[in-house]
């Protein structure tokens, strides 16, 4: 496999993160929590992500 076809494989999408029970506040649709990334706030913040519109936020 190439790096290029190793890149663009769907499953790299999903594993760095964990769907939610929260709705988007843009269109409704579940969005996913990033696994791989806490901001170093007090108390710790994660990115949120929408795929349905591209939402993108952050939050506890």
């Amino acid at each position: 496999m190439k790096w290029e076809e190793y890149q663009n494989h769907e499953w790299i999408l999903y594993k760095n993160r964990e769907k939610t029970n929260i709705e988007c506040p843009e269109c409704g649709a579940l969005i996913w929590r990033r696994t791989d990334v806490v901001l170093t706030s007090y108390p710790p913040q994660f990115h949120y992500e929408c795929d349905a519109c591209g939402w993108k936020g952050t939050g506890y």
